[in-house]
């Protein structure tokens, strides 16, 4: 039962209509100049100015650019020059002398993501659409905190996700979750109109 607040972002589980996913399915995209902003596993990423960064608000069908949601980092360390793997990518990361990153995003329109709640979503909400919030992440952990926004679940075309599930009281990852949690765990997917790669209008 999801009685506490443990946000960690979006997390891939599997795709629309079933096709098993466990978020080894991404594309990698390449950060050639300074982002001010931390990224972290689970952050929802767009695409601004041919680089990768981390949204810093809820995508609306007004967002240009969202790729997806990213699912880890890799770069070439400033100190030892060696490769790295990384839950995350520090702040400022290219000014500080980091090279060779790259940005690992699940990037399918089709994909599902597991999100915990920042209040109790019942099962009447199935089907409605609601917006992200809580951006940020952290350092420790690597892990976005990323949430759903609670008091945002409406029938609007532009918000950002539409909850089509929730996690079943018998999973074993966060704990164990079901509908009127406390913060409950949904099973959400980009809205239609949202995301860059099946909105009508070209991202800038």
């Amino acid at each position: 039962m999801a009685a506490s607040s443990s946000y960690y972002g979006l997390v891939p589980i599997n795709m629309q209509g079933g096709a098993p996913s466990t978020g080894g399915s991404f594309r990698e995209f390449p950060m050639t100049a300074n982002v001010a902003t931390a990224i972290y596993t689970g952050d929802v990423i767009v695409m601004a100015s041919g680089l990768p960064i981390p949204a810093t608000s809820t995508p609306t069908t007004s967002t240009t650019g969202l790729l997806g949601v990213c699912v880890g980092v890799r770069y070439q360390d400033p100190t030892l020059k060696q490769f790295q793997y990384s839950q995350y990518l520090p702040a400022g990361a290219y000014t500080a002398g980091y090279r060779n990153i790259w940005i690992r995003v699940a990037d399918d329109p089709n994909q599902l993501f597991m999100v915990q709640a920042d209040g109790s979503i019942s099962a009447t909400y199935y089907g409605k659409t609601a917006q992200l919030g809580n951006f940020g992440g952290n350092t420790i952990t690597g892990k976005s905190t990323v949430n759903l926004v609670t008091a945002s679940v409406a029938t609007t075309a532009t918000y950002a996700v539409k909850i089509i599930d929730f996690m079943n009281a018998g999973s074993l990852f966060p704990a164990g979750s079901a509908p009127a949690d406390s913060y409950t765990d949904c099973i959400v997917r980009w809205n239609f109109t949202v995301h860059s790669y099946t909105a009508a209008t070209g991202a800038t």
